[in-house]
């Protein structure tokens, strides 16, 4: 083996060596979002004044919080949104209040539904998709029509907390995404 022989085996080597310090890192960069799959967990959130809310008149709230895509995170941003709807009147004290919570998301395609309040409906804009204050899909025979939506609107769990530095109380509602298309609840993996 002459030295010529031995310079091309030592350079091939050091190329070899940059190309993986380069490779390796960028692999892993590109790999990382697609082999790594958390689930969804579900966030807690204050989303409105008790106060805000009139008896019986739906409210959309949006829910703000951490939001990751492939390779960002978003400290503060809106994850979603939710109908909040005050059962018991104002006369009834804040601690007693019944406050009913829905994902703004129809359980049909995903779109984000709407209040008609001249029907006194939930109404999903893309498909019509109708609920109704209860959250309950309306049956094909209330509407005159197939009502696409293959279950109600999704409830969300909430509970009224009171702030201890201003004394006001306020909904907090556990948020989580579920799948759409289905005829029951399952929470987004």
């Amino acid at each position: 083996m002459n030295r010529r022989t031995v310079l091309l085996w030592i350079s091939r080597a050091i190329a070899l060596a940059g190309a993986a310090v380069v490779a390796i890192p960028g692999l892993g960069y590109v790999m990382t979002p697609l082999v790594r799959r958390r689930k969804r967990e579900a966030v807690v959130r204050r989303v409105a004044r008790l106060a805000d809310l009139s008896s019986g008149v739906p409210a959309q709230f949006a829910v703000t919080g951490r939001r990751r895509d492939a390779w960002m995170e978003f400290p503060e941003e809106t994850i979603g949104r939710v109908w909040l709807v005050r059962r018991t009147d104002d006369s009834t004290p804040a601690e007693q209040t019944q406050v009913q919570a829905f994902t703004a998301v129809c359980p049909h395609l995903g779109c984000v539904i709407q209040f008609d309040a001249s029907g006194n409906d939930f109404v999903c804009p893309c498909h019509q998709a109708a609920f109704d204050m209860a959250g309950k899909a309306r049956s094909d025979q209330e509407l005159g029509r197939v009502n696409p939506a293959p279950r109600g609107m999704d409830a969300l769990d909430c509970r009224l907390v009171q702030s201890d530095s201003t004394s006001e109380w306020w909904v907090e509602v556990r948020y989580e995404e579920f799948e759409y298309g289905l005829t029951n609840k399952v929470p987004k993996a």
